[in-house]
């Protein structure tokens, strides 16, 4: 994929095992939250593990009976799967559907479907009574999975985009009396997954389309036709009517203030359903993703004016949803030149990355989490090389020189191809809302013109700051010395030298977020470490040196001190028993 899509199981909150830190288990945990890999195979399950392991090797079954390899065969296992997911999504069983969705699926596609899509609807739908909801559940997996393992056609990114509209009209248009009568419960997990897909989708088709050197003129005729498809003003209209569905706006401000829900929450009980609040809530994190997307930062910060990123809540259930919205929030206070929020935000992910990376490896989408873990990487040292912070975790900062560490050194410098590198690798894959131009598919298409214009706008400030790091390491070295004396050490008229102050004071000073929504901010210091004024000719410069904290570097090494002694104790404990074993057998002999 264009766009790595970070998907991990949910949080481990179980008997036996210890939650995270950072994401303590709450209370009133619903079934949805469970993690993959701690739900219990049932008899069921377990028969179909017998039945996959005993239909043969990997590849698409097929090559011996009636219709095989064909779009309408479904194999004996396939249909027991089949059956056995509609029986639990009829009875609402949300465990089982989780286990099912986040490992049964993704088995049987390594098994059988690894180069080939799954069967079509069409197949499976006499199977399941022709029923429409597990019908249209099974076509959002069916296309997931081709965009995931093959390429698809334009014929199926169309029809891709009709199912996500017939799932959307749904889930939007039941009345009340319908959601009391027929209630649909889906983990959290898979509810994140639609609509992260239905944005990537977006994202994939934008780029796609503009791409006209690569096109037929059949596609092309095709793409003029359905010029309103995967059109943004559909996908930010879909985004903001789930969100309103479930009130979850009204919702998270009382949340957030402390105070009991507002009664037009309580009386809702579309806002009173798990489905509809997380789809909500997972909504506004979308339309954030798609404005950054577009290069509106602004207004995607605004659309998370909601949510706030201090408390630990709905936003922290779904790992992959927890990174996407600080990387996206990062993302747009970099864009921002709020360089002091982009790296608490950055930093603060990447720690809790860096502390369950043990876990996360046992999840199916450990790379997209990787990959999307080192863009993050990235943009962090954009932020420190453009405005150096203190305070930042040192494991982080350990990983981060890993990484990029000879980049950092020549952004150091004020290398500006090293700047563009990094941004490229740590940007998202911006797109244009608006479809190219059809009628001249021989000119250059356009697909890198929203990444060409944010590009342009980054290079323009770190130009601006070129000269400011060297400015700043010579204030360092004094508390008050004259402007023509730094001036000549930069060989620069005083006036040249006093332009370049001002830039530095400039932009030292940004708003900082504090707590409430992430476009809030008072302006303050963007560097706590110094200060400066000028008087007449004369520069004064204040330093408040960081303290500094030894009480990780201990941790750190009393940790590494007990993983040495415990693998020292195994050797021993092994020829003791060793010992011990051959006395006993002397003594018996």
């Amino acid at each position: 994929h264009a766009e790595p899509r970070a998907s991990s199981p949910t949080r481990a909150c179980h008997k036996g095992t210890r939650a995270m830190d950072y994401d303590e288990c709450d209370d009133g945990q619903v079934a949805s939250d469970l993690p993959t890999f701690h739900v219990p195979l049932t008899t069921a399950e377990g028969a179909f593990d017998a039945a996959i392991e005993a239909d043969g090797p990997g590849g698409a079954p097929g090559g011996g009976g009636d219709g095989e390899g064909s779009d309408m065969y479904v194999p004996d296992v396939i249909q027991k799967f089949v059956l056995f997911f509609h029986k639990q999504i009829k009875e609402r069983n949300v465990n089982e559907i989780h286990f099912i969705y986040e490992t049964t699926f993704n088995r049987l596609t390594d098994r059988f479907y690894k180069t080939s899509p799954w069967p079509t609807a069409e197949a499976i739908a006499p199977l399941v009574d022709e029923d429409p909801v597990f019908v249209m559940l099974y076509k959002e997996l069916y296309y997931r999975h081709i965009y995931a393992k093959l390429q698809p056609t334009l014929d199926q990114r169309f029809e891709s985009w009709e199912n996500y509209g017939v799932i959307f009209d749904y889930l939007l248009s039941r009345p009340a009396a319908a959601l009391a009568e027929a209630p649909l419960d889906l983990p959290n997990q898979w509810l994140w997954d639609i609509l992260d897909e239905y944005v990537y989708q977006f994202q994939d088709f934008c780029r796609w389309r503009s791409r006209l050197k690569t096109k037929s003129m059949d596609e092309i005729d095709q793409l003029k036709e359905n010029d309103q498809l995967y059109s943004a003003v559909t996908v930010l209209q879909t985004l903001e009517k789930l969100a309103e569905k479930a009130r979850v706006v009204p919702w998270l401000e009382a949340v957030n203030a402390g105070k009991p829900e507002p009664e037009e929450v309580r009386n809702d009980p579309f806002a009173q359903s798990n489905l509809y609040r997380m789809l909500g809530c997972f909504a506004l994190v979308g339309q954030l993703r798609v404005h950054c997307l577009l290069g509106d930062y602004r207004l995607a910060l605004r659309c998370a004016s909601a949510i706030d990123l201090g408390r630990r809540g709905v936003f922290t259930r779904v790992t992959a949803c927890h990174i996407a919205l600080c990387y996206y929030v990062g993302w747009a206070y970099l864009m921002m030149r709020r360089y002091v929020d982009a790296t608490r935000t950055f930093s603060s992910i990447l720690v809790y990355i860096l502390r369950t990376k043990a876990y996360h490896s046992r999840s199916s989408q450990y790379d997209a989490i990787i990959k999307k873990n080192e863009q993050m990487y990235g943009a962090l040292a954009v932020c420190l090389a453009l405005c150096p912070q203190p305070g930042v975790d040192e494991n982080v900062l350990a990983a981060m020189h890993d990484k990029f560490g000879d980049k950092v050194a020549r952004m150091a410098k004020g290398d500006e191809l090293a700047f563009e590198e990094v941004f490229s690798f740590g940007c998202p894959k911006f797109v244009s809302p608006c479809p190219p131009n059809y009628d001249d598919p021989a000119a250059e298409a356009g697909h890198q013109e929203a990444y060409r214009l944010q590009l342009r706008l980054f290079v323009r400030e770190v130009r601006q700051q070129r000269l400011l790091p060297t400015v700043r390491s010579y204030l360092q070295l004094y508390t008050s010395i004259d402007v023509s004396k730094l001036a000549s050490f930069l060989e620069v008229e005083p006036q040249v030298f006093h332009a370049h102050l001002q830039a530095l004071k400039h932009k030292m000073h940004n708003p900082v977020w504090s707590g409430g929504p992430p476009l809030s901010g008072k302006t303050a210091s963007a560097s706590a470490e110094m200060n400066f004024y000028i008087s007449g000719s004369v520069v004064h410069v204040t330093s408040t040196p960081a303290t500094k904290r030894y009480g990780e570097y201990f941790i750190r090494h009393m940790t590494k001190f007990d993983e040495m002694a415990v693998a020292l104790q195994k050797p021993a404990a092994k020829a003791q028993a060793t010992t011990g074993a051959e006395a006993v057998a002397a003594t018996a002999k």
